[in-house]
């Protein structure tokens, strides 16, 4: 492997750009925290890395677009990946260089694909998916669990349409829209986004409490 180049410093990980037997590769390396006794941070560091990379393996099964997996390295707690030539998601609505509502549709197939599998992704932005050659790649498996509970489900929506909110606000209806033209093929459509809105109302309420609190100030 050639030298690694840092990309991106997380609070869970560190992301480095490499070559891997001559092909552009991504290195995941998860950080050991110095808070937890060193058993306990190995054993956390280590079961989230495998977790990572069958979660990846099995959205690959299910047809969703995910980097392919060239090694795992235990003992370092790193994922080495294909390094996916494209552009964000989010640079794509920034540029207009795709019909929002598509890649809209695009997105909720994916969760779709995902939540009927009983997957969720934990971190669905317009960063962590990438275009290239008109095909979507999900990235940053890094939160992702399995679950059968509908508020992952809907969290997952949540963060999305946050995502859309914050980044894009101009071309968030269109986006959103053809989200839930795939999505709502899920059957548990109608209950994650119930609980969706309970979510969002939590949200209100917090921000609302921490508003008052600061004018008090």
């Amino acid at each position: 492997m050639e030298e690694l180049k840092l990309l991106k410093r997380g609070a869970e990980s560190q992301i480095y750009e490499t070559y891997f037997l001559g092909i552009h590769a991504i290195v995941k390396k998860r950080i050991s925290k110095a808070y937890r006794d060193p058993k306990l941070d190995r054993k956390i560091n280590l079961e989230r890395t495998i977790m990572e990379a069958k979660l990846m393996y099995n959205a690959l099964k299910l047809g969703i677009n995910v980097p392919a997996i060239f090694y795992i390295d235990k003992d370092n707690f790193s994922i080495i990946m294909e390094f996916i030539e494209g552009i964000t998601v989010k640079e794509v609505l920034w540029k207009n260089l795709y019909d929002p509502k598509k890649i809209g549709e695009m997105i909720g197939e994916i969760a779709l694909r995902l939540h009927s599998s009983q997957i969720a992704h934990g971190d669905l932005t317009t960063n962590n998916l990438i275009l290239k050659e008109n095909k979507l790649f999900l990235i940053d498996f890094g939160l992702s669990k399995r679950t059968n509970d509908v508020e992952d489900f809907a969290t997952d929506v949540h963060v999305f349409l946050r995502s859309l909110e914050s980044v894009h606000p101009d071309k968030k209806d269109e986006v959103f829209d053809g989200f839930k033209l795939t999505y709502s093929k899920f059957k548990l459509y109608e209950r994650v986004m119930e609980t969706l809105k309970d979510i969002r109302m939590r949200g209100r309420y917090v921000e609302e409490r921490r508003s008052k609190s600061s004018n008090r100030e």
